[in-house]
């Protein structure tokens, strides 16, 4: 009886050490999550108040080109949990990039479009979390599902935002189905 008392003990000490085990881990697992996201919202700082141009280095056959158009981004503010990012295309003022600390827990990425009187669009504020595995440098977004309820057609949308590792360029990029259907490159070395 006395060895059956033991094991079960036992038994019972290797499944609290092994779930005690498992927790530390997702734990600095979710640390480094959030201390790579932090640094690549952290890259936005020295950039607040700079405009840069961009180019557009791919678009999808059948998408509509904005390659005859000048294409501006500004970092127009950076807050704590907040960066605020106009993104101009030709004359077209109504979009706003968002990149967001929610909670200090998760990275999230948004569009906010506005019409020129400045109320909202019918499809705006969609975008999604960041993906396990970023790095300080990039981070990928798919669409969640705020986005998916809103607009079915744009729930396989991704979204990519990344820094080279020299910080000399920005890219914006968007993968429908994994396939790239358009890329932006913006050259922060020399601010407009």
């Amino acid at each position: 009886m006395k060895t059956k008392q033991f094991i079960s003990l036992i038994s019972i000490a290797v499944i609290m050490f092994t779930s005690c085990a498992e927790r530390q881990v997702k734990e600095e697992i979710k640390e480094e999550k959030l201390s790579t996201e932090m640094e690549f919202f952290n890259h936005f700082k020295s950039l607040e108040g700079k405009s840069f141009l961009g180019k557009e280095v791919f678009v999808a056959e059948g998408v509509s080109s904005w390659a005859d158009l000048e294409l501006v981004m500004t970092v127009r503010e950076c807050h704590d949990t907040i960066v605020y990012i106009p993104f101009r295309v030709g004359e077209n003022t109504s979009r706003t990039w968002m990149v967001i600390m929610e909670n200090g827990e998760k990275l999230r990425f948004r569009h906010d479009h506005r019409h020129e009187d400045g109320t909202p669009e019918d499809l705006t504020m969609y975008g999604g979390y960041a993906l396990d595995g970023g790095t300080p440098f990039k981070q990928i977004f798919p669409a969640d599902e705020f986005t998916c309820t809103m607009l079915e057609r744009i729930c396989d949308n991704e979204w990519s935002v990344e820094f080279s590792d020299d910080l000399s360029t920005y890219s914006y990029s968007l993968r429908k189905e994994g396939n790239l259907v358009i890329q932006v490159d913006f050259d922060l070395t020399k601010p407009l």
